[in-house]
């Protein structure tokens, strides 16, 4: 990004009451806390803050810019370095500033959602997509409505194409996400129970997942998982390019001969090519996720080295079968960025299948946002741990006792499970696994914070950020 602030005050159709035109924008932030200097800094009103109350703190520390929707903050005895551009709508205008971006933009962009894996699958897209020049790839959580337009303003003249996730939590998220965005490709993961507080029902997650397929152009191309019952109906009425990803014969991208272990193998196949792939992260799982990304690659033109290489050297995310050591030499997997039922079972499906030799720990924390229903999930989760073999199993959260009587409904042993309210609890419990002959996995939803237990056994997390190939 490189505008003055004339040409920003004229794309947010705003009104300069204080500043010189001609001052150069090179950034944008909503937080005072990580200002740099040249950037614009948005005041949104939230539930806890208001902006509006460190637009000064923001101008101290070199912004170029202050986007406000009143004036009742300001003195005239301020000390303000920083141009002041008033608006009516402080989060409008962010998002036609990214969709100003974007506009400005002729690559090809690719969304992504899902209900689980589109971070990975971002991460894998961007690695393939490496091979076409340098892009732009969503960082961290940035996949909200708010983040989305922050990413777009990384644009550079460049960059060769975008990869942007999408998350929903409620109908119309992914509609709103993709008026900014523009995507000309989509990727649907997968579709599963999550949000359900919001949703409502799996159809409705179905359906608005499906708004990022309904806003691509009419040359655009969707690309989905084969033989999903949620999208079927979708899928007949879809009237655009179609590009289907599974382990099916028929699937134009698929996979085959799958090997799940420490490093996950499989045969990949494109059309009538083939070619084998060891990706650095395991999870059966996550060979749909690498054919998704595949899928993507192929459509855009990359070749079926570079894809097969851009699968090899992806960068796993973090908090996403994350896999750490500590200095004991026990395996910790770091799956605790987010969990729904799916999701759930995946994770623990792979810890058995990546890990057979080894001494398995499970530590589990709460599934949020299922309304309602959430006791049944929980129950049900718990009955289906019956199932797989465990040395011991860690609950934590006021759920935990909904997952202990599923198991023990399912004649699970009493003694294997332990229950505790607080991950600090946790801690001291998890010491006596600290073996070269134990692996730990974490795996719940973001609210609790499972991965607080890693600091308290002093292993050290790294910090995301804007990810530009």
């Amino acid at each position: 990004m490189n505008k003055s602030i004339k040409e920003i005050t004229t794309l947010l159709q705003g009104q300069l009451i204080l500043g010189n035109p001609k001052t150069m924008v090179t950034d944008v932030s909503i937080d005072s806390r990580h200002i740099v200097p040249g950037c614009l800094f948005f005041a949104f009103k939230g539930e806890h803050a208001d902006g509006h109350h460190f637009a000064v703190s923001a101008s101290l520390q070199g912004a170029a810019g202050l986007v406000v929707s009143h004036l009742d903050w300001f003195k005239s005895d301020l000390p303000l370095e920083a141009a002041i551009i008033r608006v009516n709508d402080t989060f409008e205008s962010l998002r036609h500033l990214g969709r100003s971006f974007r506009n400005e933009f002729k690559g090809p962009v690719v969304g992504i959602t899902g209900s689980n894996g589109k971070t990975t699958t971002k991460q894998m897209t961007s690695s393939i997509l490496a091979s076409l020049g340098p892009g732009l790839s969503t960082p961290g959580n940035y996949n909200s409505q708010i983040g989305l337009p922050l990413v777009l303003s990384k644009l550079s003249p460049d960059h060769k194409w975008m990869v942007l996730e999408m998350g929903a939590s409620a109908p119309g998220n992914i509609a709103t996400l993709a008026e900014v965005a523009h995507p000309s490709l989509g990727i649907i993961t997968t579709i599963g129970p999550s949000h359900l507080e919001t949703f409502g029902s799996v159809e409705r997650i179905a359906e608005t997942k499906w708004e990022l397929m309904d806003s691509l152009p009419s040359d655009g191309c969707a690309i989905v998982p084969w033989g999903n019952p949620h999208l079927e109906p979708l899928v007949r009425r879809f009237r655009k390019k179609l590009v289907f990803f599974g382990d099916a014969s028929s699937c134009p991208v698929r996979s085959s001969s799958v090997e799940a272990g420490e490093k996950v193998r499989f045969m990949l196949h494109i059309g009538s090519q083939s070619a084998p792939v060891t990706l650095p992260i395991p999870g059966r799982h996550n060979v749909m996720n690498a054919l998704a990304a595949a899928a993507a690659g192929w459509t855009l033109g990359c070749s079926l080295e570079s894809i097969v290489q851009g699968l090899e050297r992806f960068e796993p995310p973090q908090m996403r079968m994350q896999v750490m050591k500590h200095p004991s030499g026990a395996v910790f997997i770091n799956d605790a960025y987010n969990a729904n039922p799916s999701s759930m079972l995946v994770a623990i499906r792979s810890l058995v299948e990546s890990y057979p030799k080894k001494k398995r720990i499970l530590v589990l924390g709460p599934m949020l946002e299922l309304g309602s229903d959430s006791e049944k999930y929980h129950f049900h989760l718990g009955s289906e741990l019956a199932h797989f073999s465990m040395d011991h199993v860690i609950l934590v959260g006021q759920e935990a006792q909904f997952i202990l009587e599923g198991a023990i409904s399912s004649a699970a042993p009493k003694q294997k499970f332990s229950t505790f309210s607080t991950t600090q609890e946790v801690v001291p419990a998890l010491k006596k696994y600290l073996t070269p002959e134990h692996v730990v996995l974490l795996k719940a939803s973001r609210g609790i914070k499972l991965e607080n237990i890693l600091d308290g056994l002093e292993i050290k997390q790294v910090q995301t950020q804007v990810k530009v190939v």
